[in-house]
């Protein structure tokens, strides 16, 4: 009896032994199309009577066979290919649990009897007497052992280059992303803001106030000739903004516009916090949380002659 194992990718069959089995677990490597297979999964066992070996070719004494002998030849027998080895090695310890399963249920099963037939559907590649000396063309069952370094791995120095690229990379990124949202970040944190200020400093640039316009509202507003007698045509607007938001805000602009008896406007400007901020207000960088901002602007209206104004709150 002989043992004959098959490979599951291209279908090439093997004769071969339980020892060399036994010493890489069962996985060996196709000599015909280089792929690693469970030995013990696609064992079968054979009469030895019913193997034959096909003897080796001689290019100058033989003559060409018809493509009729050589059908005929292989309906008659199939032919097996049995590989000398060298030792064995271990077993890689990169073996899968599924693969250790298989190999216990292909060493549990029943082999095929003497009896019973071995089909083999895949071609089977002619082949030198087993005891004849191996050609550099015969391909080999060869040790699952280290196929895996198949791999080109990068050097230790390659790999540091690599680590302080990447640290490097990700020191940039976070630095990015502190500048770009450094103001969210204060509404999140509120104790980092003299952290960001002080990273700030050598930049350049500062940490503005958040600046939601939806939490600042106009608590009054109103457009009057305060002195009528001396000056008539001096109109005085007085603003009143209130800050809604749970934190300090940037100080917002103001846009004021005139319109006419019939709604029609006439002008418009808008205001920044330094050109309408006067006296004490002059020092203020922003409007606190829940903090009432009184604005006082002296209008000039004796070209325009307006009655009645606009007026609305804006970022720039």
């Amino acid at each position: 009896m002989a043992l004959v194992t098959r490979c599951r990718n291209c279908g090439t069959t093997y004769k071969i032994y339980p020892e060399q089995l036994q010493a890489q677990n069962g996985f060996v490597r196709c000599g015909e199309c280089r792929a690693v297979f469970n030995g013990f999964a696609t064992l079968i066992t054979v009469d030895e009577s019913g193997i034959e070996y096909w003897p080796v070719i001689d290019p100058e004494n033989s003559s060409p066979s018809t493509p009729g002998e050589i059908e005929e030849s292989a309906g008659e027998t199939t032919a097996l290919r049995e590989d000398r080895y060298d030792e064995p090695e271990p077993a890689p310890d990169g073996v899968q649990e599924d693969d250790r399963a298989q190999i216990e249920h292909a060493q549990s099963a029943s082999p095929v009897t003497a009896g019973e037939t071995a089909v083999f559907t895949a071609p089977l590649p002619i082949v030198s007497n087993p005891e004849s000396t191996q050609s550099p063309e015969t391909p080999v069952i060869e040790a699952v052992t280290g196929f895996l370094a198949d791999e080109n791995l990068p050097t230790s120095h390659e790999y540091r280059m690599w680590q302080v690229a990447s640290i490097f990379l990700c020191i940039l990124l976070a630095g990015q992303g502190l500048y770009t949202y450094r103001t969210e970040l204060t509404l999140l944190f509120p104790q980092s803001r003299p952290f960001l200020e002080k990273l700030c400093r050598p930049l350049g640039c500062s940490v503005p106030l958040p600046e939601h316009i939806q939490h600042l509202s106009i608590a009054h507003s109103d457009l009057e000739v305060r002195d009528p007698v001396h000056f008539p045509e001096v109109l005085t607007l007085t603003t009143i903004i209130r800050n809604h938001a749970a934190h300090a805000q940037a100080l917002p602009a103001i846009k004021l516009s005139l319109t006419d008896v019939h709604n029609q406007l006439l002008a418009s400007r808008v205001f920044t916090a330094e050109e309408y901020l006067s006296g004490e207000q002059k020092a203020m960088t922003g409007i606190q949380r829940g903090q009432e901002l009184v604005i006082e602007l002296y209008l000039d209206n004796s070209k325009l002659k307006s009655t009645g104004y606009q007026v609305r709150l804006l970022y720039l």
